[in-house]
């Protein structure tokens, strides 16, 4: 949710180091470009292994590491995880300070803000030399790897989306029928307009989505239009911000979507949101979170759910995918082993069962299917992983985010959107407000 992004964004810099110290080899970086490799050699010593993520996923990436550790009997993993916001205060230090972990979580949001500072190894002739195998992996889902320059900095191991979030129940209990697989913007509007002349007063219709990033992303996509020019700059025009930012605030002023009061009130988390407590119809989830936040709207015996994919626009499909993996840092001494750690947590039988697709659907296309063929994978997780096959068979569109992306880009958008939602500026003003903050830094 936006508002919990935020909230982890602002929290203080504490974070859980699983092992001791973050000795990782010489400190290189800075102004001189990162030596590249084809990551041959023994794959044996010690390794420093760095992501994001809370309990669950903590157990699932140690038990990799201990298969890992396994089938490498020379090697020893120091693990370091935080969740997501922290992680990557921690990691910006690093970067200034050169000791970046060898094996690096990263996602293609912050990407950029690390090849700027050239404290990433590129990887490409480590895949050409099969060191690292991405035969698997759908194109469109490797190229969010890249950097601004091309090469690849990153594997994705796992990708994640967005969804539209529906209680079906309520849905039901209102007449409305289902949403159909594919579904345009102006469909949308349709639907969720009628849903609040239909459902009872009391009940929430539509979250608070004018500020939402990736809501805002996929619309922009399904137009048709670059969300960032060749300079990384905005892409987009003032005209087309003030069309997107103007529909949300008609939506609000009906009473479709959820008073901003109460939207920055929403508790942190998916499975702990509005959708996921039955305080609200529809909303905008992580396709990976519909599984554990329906386990929450049973336990409030409110309802069942179900997920979208985003509207089409114009133009087709916006819904990129937002991949996760791990690069290899410029100061790292042990990189044949950090290579080979990368290509076994993506393309290892083994290790994918034990990781079940926990940071998005498997990239690998053979592990994902081991995983849809599991007979034990509940429903719902199968849909999630379904749905993301559906997105990528469609070639999804992908997004190149220039450095400054979360800082600049995200931050002012939720901000000015806000100041919308609030009453505090009408969508000229924070229009306006936003390339004008947004440009003077970004890229």
């Amino acid at each position: 949710m936006r508002t919990g992004l935020r909230r982890l964004l602002a929290g203080a810099l504490l974070i859980t180091l699983t092992g001791a110290g973050c000795g990782v080899g010489d400190k290189v970086g800075g102004d001189q470009p990162p030596a590249t490799s084809d990551g041959k050699g023994e794959v044996t010593g010690n390794l420093t292994v760095a992501w994001w993520g809370g309990d669950s996923r903590n157990k699932k990436t140690n038990a990799v590491i201990d298969l890992f550790e396994a089938e490498h009997t020379g090697v020893k993993t120091e693990r370091q995880s935080a969740d997501y916001g922290n992680y990557f205060d921690r990691l910006n230090v690093q970067a200034s300070s050169g000791s970046l972990p060898c094996a690096v979580q990263l996602q293609g949001r912050q990407l950029n803000d690390y090849t700027k500072r050239k404290v990433l190894l590129p990887l490409d002739e480590m895949v050409a030399a099969g060191t690292i195998d991405t035969s698997k992996i759908p194109p469109a889902v490797l190229e969010a790897g890249k950097g601004t320059d091309g090469k690849l900095y990153f594997i994705p191991y796992g990708a994640a989306y967005d969804a539209i979030a529906i209680n079906t129940t309520i849905a039901e209990q209102a007449g409305l029928d289902p949403l159909p697989e594919k579904y345009t913007w102006p469909e949308f509007l349709d639907y969720v307009r009628k849903a609040k002349a239909a459902v009872a007063e009391d009940t929430y219709v539509l979250g608070d989505l004018g500020g939402t990033i990736n809501a805002f992303n996929a619309w922009t996509l399904g137009q048709g239009l670059e969300l960032f020019n060749a300079e990384g700059k905005i892409g987009i025009t003032m005209e087309q911000l003030t069309e997107y930012w103007t529909m949300w605030k008609q939506l609000l002023d009906e009473g479709v979507t959820i008073p901003p009061q109460v939207a920055a009130e929403e508790p942190v988390g998916s499975d702990q949101g509005y959708v996921a407590t039955g305080k609200l119809m529809i909303n905008g989830i992580p396709g990976n979170a519909l599984f554990n936040a329906q386990q929450t709207l049973t336990g409030h015996d409110a309802g069942e759910l179900m997920t979208y994919r985003y509207p089409n626009g114009s133009a087709g499909m916006g819904n990129a995918v937002i991949p996760s993996g791990f690069g290899i840092a410029a100061n790292c001494a042990n990189v044949p082993t950090a290579a080979a750690f990368i290509d076994f947590f993506t393309n290892d039988a083994e290790a994918g069962q034990s990781f079940a697709s926990d940071n998005g659907a498997a990239t690998n296309q053979q592990v994902l299917e081991a995983q849809l063929n599991d007979p034990e994978l509940p429903a719902l997780k199968k849909h999630e992983l379904e749905l993301y096959q559906q997105i990528v068979a469609d070639d999804p569109p992908y997004i190149v985010y220039p450095p400054g992306y979360n800082a600049t880009f995200q931050q002012s958008f939720e901000r000015n959107w806000d100041e919308i939602a609030f009453g505090r500026l009408s969508v000229q003003q924070a229009v306006d407000a936003f390339f004008t903050e947004t440009n003077a830094t970004l890229g």
